[in-house]
């Protein structure tokens, strides 16, 4: 009975110990990816497909560069999640610090917030500034879809281009918008202000100027950090996707010709998008 009573003892550590392995392998498969501290860029990209069920969920990634020779990097998956509440209540909130409240204002429209709080935002830490005391985040969410007056759109058009935030919460508790954008948003650890790195974000025309016949286009801004905020540093208009729409039999110099002036056309838009954020200087 003794020698009974052992072996069901074992045989229950033995259960036990592999349901115990069992859980932690199910946590660690929902674990995200911590991002490494040393690089020299870093690329944060999003992707909301149609909403349909046989289509993966949308998601998110990082893709780290080791220094200026790296053309490839390194890809970091499933870093973004469903941000908490407080954090989408920053967003939004007028007690929150944004210098970009008037350029995407259709973003702050009152109908439209309480659109995109009913949407899927997702969000991923990392460090911006080496600073403890402060945390900050990548924070992303599909415009096209969530704010589009045609319910049916988000069943029928992905979204790569999603629309991103950089927020921060404060060693003292409160939370600014540093960066914000469209597309592809880059971190970059080799020039640093201040203790910050610098961030590029884009702007795209066809989501600034819907109903302007261009449809194509655009900017990246390097922004660097000054005093207590980030300031605009360089601005590099883009005319690349203005081809496939309006010239694409095109070669040689007429294409050099072509894309000159859908570049200017591009830029005479970014400069008047930009406006508002120079009268705040």
């Amino acid at each position: 009975m003794v020698c009974n009573n052992k072996i069901f003892a074992l045989l229950l550590l033995a259960g036990l110990s592999c349901a115990a392995s069992g859980d932690s392998l199910a946590d660690s498969s929902r674990r995200t990816s911590t991002l490494p501290s040393s690089w020299y860029k870093a690329a944060f990209e999003t992707r909301f497909p149609p909403v349909i069920p046989s289509l993966p969920p949308a998601n998110g990634w990082a893709v780290l560069y080791k220094n200026k020779a790296d053309t490839m990097g390194k890809e970091y998956e499933n870093i973004f999640q469903p941000i908490g509440k407080e954090l989408d209540a920053a967003l939004s909130a007028t007690t929150t610090e944004n210098p970009f409240r008037n350029l995407f204002f259709a973003i702050y429209a009152p109908t439209n917030i309480e659109k995109r709080q009913q949407c899927l935002v997702l969000g991923t830490p990392f460090e911006l500034d080496d600073k403890p005391a402060t945390k900050e985040w990548i924070v992303s969410f599909s415009a096209v879809q969530c704010l589009s007056q045609d319910e049916s759109l988000k069943l029928r058009q992905g979204d790569n281009d999603a629309h991103k935030w950089v927020v921060q919460k404060t060693s003292t508790g409160k939370y600014r918008v540093l960066a914000e954008g469209d597309g592809s948003l880059y971190v970059t650890n080799h020039n640093k202000e201040q203790g910050y790195k610098e961030i590029r974000t884009r702007l795209l025309l066809k989501y600034a100027f819907p109903d302007d016949p261009l449809q194509c286009g655009g900017a990246e801004f390097t922004w660097r950090y000054r005093n207590n905020g980030y300031y605009l540093a360089d601005t590099a208009y883009m005319a690349q996707d203005c081809q496939p729409l309006h010239f694409p039999e095109l070669t040689g110099e007429a294409w050099q010709n072509a894309y000159d002036e859908y570049e200017r056309r591009a830029k005479l838009l970014v400069d008047e998008w930009l406006k508002p954020l120079k009268k705040a200087d």
